[in-house]
C-alpha cells in the first residue's frame, strides 16, 4: 500500500465500524452528550430534574409553574490508547491490496480494550448483591432474582435495565432455559445477547471478571455514561524495510451517573 493511496477517512471509518460491531455492553450506556470526544477535553452529560407533583383537586384546581432546571455532569476524556502496526508490502500483495483485515482486527482490539474498562469500573464502583454461593440454575437466577431486587428497592426504572454476565454464570443460567426468551427481542442479534430474564436483557462478556468464577453486573441504561472517539488513523513509510505503518489514536472517558442503579454481584461457586 503505497502511502499517496492512504485516505485517512475512510480507514478512520472503517476502524470505527469495525470498533462499534464488536461492542458489547458500550451500545448499552448513556452516549448522548454535548461537546467535543477529544483528548483532554470535558463533555457534558444533561440530565432532567424530576418535576414536583401536586395534588391538582386539593389546590383549588390552580398550579404554579415551577422553572425548569436539569442537572449536568462533568465526563473527562482522560484514557488514551494507541495501535502502531506494520504492513508488509509482501503480505498486502498477497490479500489483494485490501487494507480490510487490518482495519476490523484494529476495530476489534480497541473494542475488547475499551469493554474492558468499562466492565472493571462497573465492578469496582457497583453496589453488592450479596456473595452466595451458586453451583446450579437455581441458585444462579436466585442470585440475579436479589440484583433484580436490589435495583427494585432503589426504584430503578423497569425499562433498560440489562444483566451483563461472564461465561461461568451464563453457563448456569441457561441450565434454567424456561426461564430465559432466547427470542422475541429486537436486539436478539445484538453481539453477546443470550435473552430476557426478569426484567433484564441479558449480555455475555468474556471480559466480565475472573472467567473461572460467576460474575453479574445489573444496570439501567442510565447509570453509566461513556463517551468515546478513533481520534486520529494515519500511515506512514517505515525507515527500515518495505512496509508501511498504520496507527491510530482512540480516546474516551466513562463516568458512573447513578450508583443506585448499579449492582453486581461476585459469586463463590464452590459445590
Amino acid at each position: 500500500m503505497a502511502i499517496t493511496n492512504f485516505i485517512q477517512e475512510l480507514w478512520s471509518a472503517g476502524v470505527q465500524s469495525a470498533y462499534a460491531q464488536a461492542q458489547v455492553v458500550i451500545p448499552t450506556l448513556t452516549n448522548t452528550f454535548s461537546g467535543t470526544a477529544a483528548r483532554g477535553n470535558t463533555v457534558h452529560i444533561i440530565g432532567a430534574v424530576t418535576p414536583t407533583i401536586v395534588d391538582y383537586a386539593d389546590e383549588g384546581r390552580t398550579i404554579s409553574a415551577e422553572a425548569l432546571s436539569d442537572t449536568e455532569v462533568l465526563l473527562q476524556i482522560n484514557q488514551e490508547k494507541a495501535f502502531s502496526v506494520y504492513v508488509d508490502d509482501v503480505d498486502l500483495t498477497q490479500v489483494n491490496g485490501t487494507f480490510d483485515a487490518w482495519v476490523q482486527s484494529a476495530g476489534r482490539a480497541l473494542a475488547e480494550d475499551s469493554e474492558t474498562y468499562v466492565l472493571g469500573k462497573l465492578l469496582d464502583e457497583g453496589t453488592e448483591a450479596g456473595t452466595p454461593t451458586i453451583n446450579s440454575g437455581e441458585t444462579a437466577k436466585a442470585a440475579i432474582r436479589l440484583v433484580r431486587k436490589t435495583l427494585a428497592d432503589s426504584k430503578v426504572p423497569a425499562a433498560n435495565r440489562y444483566l451483563v454476565v461472564n461465561p461461568a454464570m451464563s453457563d448456569l443460567l441457561l441450565a434454567g432455559l424456561s426461564d430465559v426468551a432466547l427470542a422475541g427481542s429486537a436486539d436478539e442479534l445484538r453481539n453477546g445477547m443470550l435473552g430476557r430474564l426478569y426484567g433484564f436483557s441479558v449480555l455475555e462478556s468474556a471480559l466480565l471478571g475472573d472467567p473461572d468464577v460467576p460474575t453479574a453486573v445489573g444496570y439501567h441504561s442510565a447509570a453509566v455514561a461513556f463517551a468515546s472517539t478513533i481520534d486520529k488513523v494515519e500511515a506512514l513509510r517505515a525507515p527500515n524495510k518495505f512496509a508501511d505503518i498504520v496507527r491510530g489514536l482512540h480516546v474516551f472517558g466513562r463516568k458512573i451517573l447513578r450508583t443506585d442503579a448499579l449492582c453486581m454481584g461476585i459469586y463463590n461457586n464452590a459445590t
